[in-house]
């Protein structure tokens, strides 16, 4: 393994999401455009396997991309490709466990994950009453990695049973897709 990667079922899900947010027809649009690299990274891909995140990194460009510019839905979006590759990755055995979890608990097995999933820097994680807050670090260009972070930790804390209430991610923007950032996710107490 070399380089920046995450695993397989990343990719696997933002071109899955891609194909459904875009429409296929559209969708095929997109992935003609793609760099030979990113294309034979898909097509080859297996849940465990690591990709490059310059090819994650173009699936979540192109994902952005269906905005129009628009921040707000470029984010919205990258947040349910997040929750798509969190679903993939949990099978029902890990639905099961999650009831199970607390955030705190959570919070603390979340550096581990990230680190068995990803070789691109680091996440520090701090769980409140009604929230947690999630700093995404030595991760710069890695693009739109910190709203596809959230969507993750959302789909999680939906799996422990939390009624999310609002998420806030700070560093991050179009302009700026691969900074390192921070993000909290708040639930209903």
């Amino acid at each position: 393994m070399a380089g920046k990667q995450m695993r397989g079922y990343v990719m696997l899900a933002a071109v899955a999401y891609l194909r459904k947010a875009a429409g296929e027809q559209r969708a095929m649009q997109i992935i003609d455009g793609l760099t030979p690299e990113t294309k034979q990274a898909f097509t080859t891909a297996k849940d465990a396997s690591w990709c490059s995140s310059t090819s994650i990194s173009e699936v979540f460009r192109a994902i952005a991309s269906l905005s129009n510019g628009n921040e707000a839905s470029a984010q919205n979006a990258l947040i349910e490709c997040g929750k798509s590759a969190a679903k993939e990755a949990s099978n029902s055995f890990l639905k099961l466990l999650m009831k199970l979890l607390t955030p705190t608990m959570f919070a603390k097995k979340l550096p581990d994950l990230w680190a068995r999933d990803c070789t691109v820097g680091k996440i520090a994680v701090e769980v409140f009453d009604d929230r947690i807050r999630n700093r995404l670090v030595e991760v710069a260009g890695f693009d739109h990695l910190g709203p596809v972070a959230v969507g993750y930790v959302t789909f999680a804390l939906e799996a422990m049973g939390k009624t999310i209430i609002k998420t806030e991610l700070h560093g991050w923007s179009l302009a700026t897709p691969g900074n390192d950032c921070w993000f909290e996710v708040f639930w209903k107490t």
